[in-house]
C-alpha cells in the first residue's frame, strides 16, 4: 500500500502547494492529495491547469499528486454540477493525478437519486476519455451514506472509471449489511482508502480493516486527512500517519518473508 497526505494536513489554512510537496517529501510519503473539502482553502476557482508550477517542486522531489478529495454536489442544476466536475477532471490530468473523489453535500430526498447518477455517469464518461477516475466516499448525513448505498450507485453507473473511496472509521465492516467476505468484495471497487482522525476511534480496528483490504489484494493509495484545523486534531492525526507507515512498512515486510 502507498501513503499520501491531503494538504489539510500537510499545509493547514494555506494554499501553498510548493510547501506542500516540501512537508510531503520530508514525511517520505508516496503522493500528496489536493483537499477540495469545504473546510480547504483550495477550490475550483483558484485551481486551473495553467496553474501548475508546482509541479517542478513535485517531481524533483519524486512526490505524485495522486488525488483531488473532497469535492462536494450540493444538488445545484445538473449543468452546473456536470460543469464543476468536468473543470476538476481536466485539473486532474493536467497535474497527472488519476483520481477525482467525490461526497455528496445533500441529504436523501433532497435530490432524486436519477439525477445524481446521471451528472455522475457523463461526468464518468468524459474523465475516462482523460483516464481520470470519480470515486465516491459514502459519508454520514449524506445522500450516499453508506458502502451498500455507495456500491448501489457504482453498479447503476456501470463505469469503469467510477469507483468506491473508502474509510474505516465511519464504515467498518462490521457495522455493514454485508457478507462476512466484505474485504473481498470492496476489492473489485476501491480505488481509495481514507484514514481521518475520528473521536473513538480504534487503531487496530482501522488496522485490521487495512490488513483485510491488503490480503484481499489492495495495494493502492491510503491517505492520512484531517478536516477543520484545530491543533488537536492536527497532531492526532500526524500520530495516525506516524503509526500507519510503521504498520504499512511491517506489512511490506510479511510480504517479502511469505515470497521467499
Amino acid at each position: 500500500m502507498k501513503l499520501a497526505c491531503s494538504t489539510d494536513l500537510l499545509i493547514p489554512l494555506s494554499d501553498d502547494l510548493d510547501a506542500a510537496v516540501h512537508k510531503a517529501a520530508e514525511r517520505h510519503l508516496h503522493g500528496l492529495a489536493i483537499s477540495l473539502t469545504p473546510a480547504s482553502p483550495f477550490h475550483m476557482g483558484i485551481l486551473s491547469p495553467g496553474n501548475i508550477s508546482f509541479l517542478k517542486e513535485a517531481r524533483a522531489h519524486h512526490v505524485k499528486v495522486m488525488c483531488l478529495y473532497g469535492l462536494t454536489l450540493f444538488g445545484r442544476e445538473p449543468e452546473a454540477e456536470k460543469s464543476y466536475l468536468k473543470k476538476a477532471v481536466c485539473y486532474s490530468h493536467a497535474v497527472g493525478s488519476e483520481l477525482v473523489s467525490l461526497r455528496v453535500g445533500f441529504k436523501p430526498g433532497e435530490r432524486p437519486p436519477e439525477s445524481l447518477r446521471e451528472i455522475i455517469a457523463e461526468s464518468a464518461d468524459f474523465a475516462e476519455d482523460l483516464d481520470v477516475c470519480l470515486g465516491i466516499e459514502p459519508r454520514i448525513d449524506s445522500a450516499v451514506d453508506s458502502l451498500s448505498s455507495a456500491l448501489d450507485l457504482i453498479d447503476s453507473v456501470n463505469s469503469s472509471h467510477f469507483g468506491l473511496v473508502y474509510n474505516p472509521a465511519f464504515h467498518r465492516f462490521s457495522e455493514e449489511k454485508m457478507p462476512i467476505n466484505a474485504a473481498e468484495v470492496i476489492k473489485s471497487y476501491l480505488l481509495m482508502v481514507v484514514l481521518t482522525p475520528e473521536e473513538g476511534t480504534d487503531p487496530e480496528e482501522t488496522h485490521r480493516s487495512l490488513l483485510l483490504l491488503h490480503k484481499a489484494g489492495f495495494e493502492d493509495y491510503v491517505l492520512c486527512h484531517a478536516e477543520g484545523h484545530e491543533a488537536e486534531h492536527l497532531s492526532e492525526a500526524a500520530e495516525q500517519t506516524e503509526g500507519l507507515m510503521k504498520y504499512l512498512k511491517e506489512l511490506e515486510k510479511e510480504d517479502r518473508f511469505t515470497s521467499c
